[in-house]
């Protein structure tokens, strides 16, 4: 898909890599609404771009119907939905988390793509013609050995995303599931300590990232990554599960 001229929607647009999309999307001619729950960030970003944007907290079925209403009282009918809004939430150091945690993982990582595309399929359909990005990790693709809800709910994106591929890709729908490592954005420096220069290092730009994004929803590629991680990851997991696992459970800090 050629983003020109086209209707879109980021969610959790309002820093980082949705908000690097955002305006690279607009750089590419696409018509681009905001969303975020940060109203500050979602602010400066609608103004930079000469946009519309609400804030609101997308884990609410009614407020994803209201985001979707602004774009097509707007712009008119919305071609893609980029379901990007993440919560890494904080390590539970082997510890398997409180049920605020999961519960607000798995209403984010999951509910609020399912309520997206409850909202703009149908209208997908009807014209044969439309895109679904969701954004997951190369955690989907792996483990993330300190944080059990969001390692659990980005693999339950990837799961999603690969069942809206079979079921509607045959009617013209495109789907894409964006699985990123590390990236140097808010979520990644509030999350990793100052010292592990490793994992620093090897994280991409945002404005990189979204160069790929934009390159891969035009050739409409299913598995979108970044980096050579979730690649090895799968291979690891194919060649030898047992010895994966081994692997992984020496990452554990807990």
């Amino acid at each position: 898909m050629k983003l020109r001229d086209k209707v879109v929607v980021i969610t959790g647009s309002g820093s980082g890599i949705g908000a690097e999309c955002a305006r690279r999307f607009t750089a590419e001619g696409a018509k681009v609404v905001v969303t975020d729950v940060n109203s500050d960030g979602l602010t400066r970003v609608a103004d930079d771009l000469g946009t519309v944007g609400l804030a609101v907290d997308i884990t609410l079925e009614e407020n994803v119907r209201a985001v979707a209403e602004l774009a097509r009282r707007t712009y008119g009918p919305i071609d893609l939905w980029f379901s990007n809004a993440g919560y890494t939430g904080p390590p539970q150091g082997g510890g398997i988390g409180d049920e605020a945690l999961w519960d607000l993982s798995w209403r984010l990582h999951v509910m609020s793509h399912v309520y997206a595309a409850r909202e703009v399929l149908p209208a997908m359909l009807e014209r044969g013609d439309g895109y679904l990005l969701q954004t997951a990790s190369v955690v989907a693709l792996a483990v993330h050995p300190d944080k059990p809800a969001y390692s659990v709910t980005k693999h339950a994106t990837l799961s999603l995303s690969e069942w809206l591929a079979t079921s509607y890709r045959p009617k013209g729908i495109k789907v894409s599931c964006f699985c990123p490592g590390p990236m140097l954005t808010p979520m990644l420096l509030a999350d990793v300590a100052p010292e592990n220069q490793a994992i620093m290092n090897s994280a991409a730009r945002p404005d990189e990232v979204a160069e790929r994004l934009v390159r891969a929803i035009d050739a409409e590629d299913f598995l979108i990554l970044d980096s050579d991680i979730g690649t090895a990851a799968l291979a690891a997991k194919a060649a030898n599960y047992e010895q994966w696992i081994t692997n992984m459970s020496g990452l554990q800090t807990g």
